[in-house]
Protein backbone atom coordinates (compact mmCIF):
# COMPACT_ATOMS: atom_id res chain seq x y z
CA UNK A 1 0.00 0.00 0.00
CA UNK A 2 1.38 3.37 -0.95
CA UNK A 3 1.45 6.06 1.69
CA UNK A 4 -0.21 9.41 1.03
CA UNK A 5 2.31 11.86 -0.37
CA UNK A 6 2.67 15.43 0.76
CA UNK A 7 2.48 18.01 -2.01
CA UNK A 8 5.89 19.34 -3.02
CA UNK A 9 4.99 22.80 -1.75
CA UNK A 10 4.10 21.25 1.59
CA UNK A 11 7.46 19.52 1.88
CA UNK A 12 9.40 22.62 0.93
CA UNK A 13 7.60 24.83 3.41
CA UNK A 14 7.88 22.27 6.20
CA UNK A 15 11.61 22.31 5.62
CA UNK A 16 11.52 26.07 5.94
CA UNK A 17 9.54 25.71 9.13
CA UNK A 18 12.16 23.38 10.58
CA UNK A 19 14.78 26.03 9.94
CA UNK A 20 12.82 28.47 12.08
CA UNK A 21 12.63 25.87 14.84
CA UNK A 22 16.35 25.20 14.78
CA UNK A 23 17.32 28.87 14.78
CA UNK A 24 14.43 30.99 16.11
CA UNK A 25 14.75 34.75 15.90
CA UNK A 26 14.44 36.69 19.14
CA UNK A 27 15.09 40.18 17.85
CA UNK A 28 12.50 42.60 19.13
CA UNK A 29 10.21 43.27 16.20
CA UNK A 30 9.48 46.80 15.13
CA UNK A 31 6.80 48.44 13.08
CA UNK A 32 7.45 51.07 10.50
CA UNK A 33 5.01 53.37 8.81
CA UNK A 34 4.52 53.83 5.11
CA UNK A 35 2.18 55.98 3.05
CA UNK A 36 -0.63 54.13 1.35
CA UNK A 37 -2.39 55.35 -1.77
CA UNK A 38 -4.63 57.62 0.30
CA UNK A 39 -1.64 59.20 2.01
CA UNK A 40 -2.46 57.77 5.43
CA UNK A 41 0.10 56.04 7.63
CA UNK A 42 -0.40 52.32 8.06
CA UNK A 43 1.66 49.90 10.14
CA UNK A 44 3.73 47.34 8.27
CA UNK A 45 4.99 44.42 10.30
CA UNK A 46 8.65 43.59 9.84
CA UNK A 47 9.44 39.99 8.80
CA UNK A 48 10.00 39.14 12.49
CA UNK A 49 7.74 40.46 15.24
CA UNK A 50 8.02 39.44 18.88
CA UNK A 51 5.62 40.17 21.73
CA UNK A 52 3.81 38.48 24.63
CA UNK A 53 0.30 37.15 24.17
CA UNK A 54 -1.80 34.92 26.40
CA UNK A 55 1.09 34.06 28.67
CA UNK A 56 3.41 33.11 25.80
CA UNK A 57 6.21 34.82 23.94
CA UNK A 58 4.99 34.95 20.36
CA UNK A 59 7.28 35.35 17.35
CA UNK A 60 5.67 35.95 13.97
CA UNK A 61 7.64 35.34 10.79
CA UNK A 62 7.02 36.40 7.20
CA UNK A 63 8.54 33.79 4.88
CA UNK A 64 7.26 35.01 1.52
CA UNK A 65 8.04 38.71 1.86
CA UNK A 66 4.48 40.01 1.64
CA UNK A 67 4.71 41.76 5.03
CA UNK A 68 2.15 39.35 6.51
CA UNK A 69 2.94 36.71 9.12
CA UNK A 70 3.02 33.13 7.81
CA UNK A 71 4.64 31.33 10.76
CA UNK A 72 3.60 31.81 14.39
CA UNK A 73 5.94 30.51 17.09
CA UNK A 74 4.83 30.35 20.73
CA UNK A 75 7.48 30.13 23.46
CA UNK A 76 7.28 29.86 27.21
CA UNK A 77 7.61 33.10 29.07
CA UNK A 78 10.35 33.18 31.68
CA UNK A 79 14.00 33.87 32.18
CA UNK A 80 17.01 32.49 30.33
CA UNK A 81 16.60 29.27 28.36
CA UNK A 82 13.04 28.82 29.64
CA UNK A 83 11.91 31.66 27.38
CA UNK A 84 13.42 29.90 24.35
CA UNK A 85 11.47 26.65 24.64
CA UNK A 86 8.99 26.32 21.79
CA UNK A 87 5.56 25.00 22.80
CA UNK A 88 3.56 25.55 19.63
CA UNK A 89 4.19 26.41 15.98
CA UNK A 90 1.55 27.35 13.41
CA UNK A 91 2.33 27.57 9.69
CA UNK A 92 0.28 29.03 6.85
CA UNK A 93 1.61 27.03 3.91
CA UNK A 94 -0.44 28.52 1.08
CA UNK A 95 -0.24 32.10 2.46
CA UNK A 96 -4.00 32.52 2.61
CA UNK A 97 -6.80 31.62 5.00
CA UNK A 98 -6.21 29.79 8.28
CA UNK A 99 -3.01 28.03 9.30
CA UNK A 100 -2.41 24.67 7.62
CA UNK A 101 0.07 23.08 10.06
CA UNK A 102 0.05 23.04 13.86
CA UNK A 103 2.96 21.56 15.81
CA UNK A 104 2.90 20.87 19.56
CA UNK A 105 6.29 20.91 21.33
CA UNK A 106 7.51 20.07 24.82
CA UNK A 107 11.05 20.47 26.21
CA UNK A 108 12.55 20.90 22.77
CA UNK A 109 10.83 17.94 21.12
CA UNK A 110 7.83 17.87 18.82
CA UNK A 111 5.01 15.72 20.21
CA UNK A 112 2.37 16.14 17.52
CA UNK A 113 1.95 17.67 14.08
CA UNK A 114 -1.47 18.34 12.58
CA UNK A 115 -1.72 19.05 8.86
CA UNK A 116 -4.42 20.30 6.52
CA UNK A 117 -2.89 18.70 3.43
CA UNK A 118 -5.57 19.81 0.96
CA UNK A 119 -6.01 23.37 2.33
CA UNK A 120 -9.74 23.01 2.96
CA UNK A 121 -9.56 24.39 6.49
CA UNK A 122 -9.83 20.98 8.19
CA UNK A 123 -7.06 18.90 9.74
CA UNK A 124 -6.83 15.55 7.95
CA UNK A 125 -3.36 14.29 8.88
CA UNK A 126 -1.78 13.90 12.33
CA UNK A 127 1.70 12.64 13.19
CA UNK A 128 2.65 11.68 16.76
CA UNK A 129 6.25 11.64 18.04
CA UNK A 130 8.14 10.25 21.00
CA UNK A 131 11.79 11.03 21.65
CA UNK A 132 12.05 12.77 18.30
CA UNK A 133 10.78 9.74 16.33
CA UNK A 134 7.40 9.38 14.69
CA UNK A 135 5.44 6.59 16.36
CA UNK A 136 2.01 6.98 14.74
CA UNK A 137 0.41 8.69 11.77
CA UNK A 138 -3.33 9.14 11.34
CA UNK A 139 -5.24 10.14 8.22
CA UNK A 140 -8.88 11.14 7.88
CA UNK A 141 -9.52 10.32 4.22
CA UNK A 142 -13.32 10.51 4.26
CA UNK A 143 -13.51 13.82 6.17
CA UNK A 144 -15.60 12.63 9.13
CA UNK A 145 -13.07 13.93 11.70
CA UNK A 146 -12.03 10.37 12.62
CA UNK A 147 -8.90 8.56 11.42
CA UNK A 148 -9.60 5.77 8.95
CA UNK A 149 -5.96 5.03 8.13
CA UNK A 150 -3.43 4.64 10.94
CA UNK A 151 0.26 3.76 10.58
CA UNK A 152 2.42 2.67 13.53
CA UNK A 153 6.20 2.94 13.61
CA UNK A 154 8.91 1.27 15.69
CA UNK A 155 12.49 2.52 15.67
CA UNK A 156 11.62 4.74 12.72
CA UNK A 157 10.24 1.93 10.55
CA UNK A 158 6.67 1.10 9.63
CA UNK A 159 5.42 -1.79 11.80
CA UNK A 160 1.64 -1.90 11.36
CA UNK A 161 -1.16 -0.36 9.30
CA UNK A 162 -4.85 -0.28 10.22
CA UNK A 163 -7.66 0.81 7.91
CA UNK A 164 -11.40 1.34 7.96
CA UNK A 165 -12.26 0.31 4.40
CA UNK A 166 -16.05 0.31 4.81
CA UNK A 167 -16.60 3.69 6.46
CA UNK A 168 -18.31 2.24 9.56
CA UNK A 169 -15.73 3.90 11.87
CA UNK A 170 -14.19 0.55 12.76
CA UNK A 171 -10.85 -0.82 11.55
CA UNK A 172 -11.31 -3.87 9.33
CA UNK A 173 -8.00 -4.27 7.52
CA UNK A 174 -4.48 -4.71 8.95
CA UNK A 175 -0.96 -4.97 7.57
CA UNK A 176 2.05 -6.14 9.60
CA UNK A 177 5.61 -5.19 8.74
CA UNK A 178 9.09 -6.34 9.70
CA UNK A 179 12.05 -4.05 9.00
CA UNK A 180 9.69 -1.93 6.92
CA UNK A 181 8.58 -4.83 4.67
CA UNK A 182 5.00 -6.11 4.77
CA UNK A 183 4.81 -9.73 5.98
CA UNK A 184 1.08 -10.39 6.04
CA UNK A 185 -2.33 -8.73 5.98
CA UNK A 186 -5.70 -9.54 7.49
CA UNK A 187 -9.37 -8.67 7.05
CA UNK A 188 -12.32 -8.49 9.43
CA UNK A 189 -15.19 -9.79 7.31
CA UNK A 190 -18.03 -9.64 9.84
CA UNK A 191 -17.34 -6.34 11.64
CA UNK A 192 -16.58 -7.96 15.00
CA UNK A 193 -13.18 -6.30 15.32
CA UNK A 194 -11.29 -9.58 14.80
CA UNK A 195 -9.31 -10.81 11.82
CA UNK A 196 -11.21 -13.48 9.88
CA UNK A 197 -8.97 -13.87 6.86
CA UNK A 198 -5.18 -13.71 6.65
CA UNK A 199 -3.09 -13.06 3.59
CA UNK A 200 0.59 -13.89 3.47
CA UNK A 201 3.23 -11.77 1.78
Amino acid sequence: MKSPRRPLSLLLLLVLGSVFVAAPAFTQGKKKAKKNKKGNDEAVIEPVEEFEEGGFRKVNLDINGDQKADVYNYYRTGEGDESRLLVRKEINLNFEGPVDVVQIWDNGEMLREEIDADFDGRIDWKDYYDGGERIRAEWDTNFDDLPDLVRYYEAGQLSRVEMDTTGDKQMDYWEYYQEGIMQRSGWDLNADGKIDKWGER
